[in-house]
């Protein structure tokens, strides 16, 4: 449900009130009972940042930095990282006594 900002003509005081998109507007004021009440027009308590969305509905890459993107591998699942070198077998001496 959203968040409604109502400013009162008569007292000036605001008031947030969360309601349904259906639910009638308020027109009395809490704070001295004036039917004077309007809803403002406010900013949303979010924002969009970032390169956006594919219609696939993954990220976009982040660029390189070349100045390249790395196309899109389609999956959500991190990349695995690589398998480790095998360690070295130790040199056999061979030593007379």
């Amino acid at each position: 449900m959203p968040l409604y900002e109502y400013e009162c003509g008569v007292c000036h005081r605001r008031t947030e009130k969360i309601q349904k998109f259906s639910a009638e507007p308020l027109t009395t004021c809490p704070h001295c009972g004036a039917e004077a009440l309007e809803r403002t027009i406010t900013a949303p308590s979010f924002q969009f940042a970032g390169g956006g969305w594919y219609k696939d509905l993954y990220s976009s890459a982040k660029p390189a930095a070349g100045g390249e993107s790395k196309p899109s591998t389609g999956t959500s699942e991190p990349a695995k990282p690589a398998a480790p070198a095998p360690a070295a077998a130790p040199a056999a001496t061979s030593s007379k006594d």
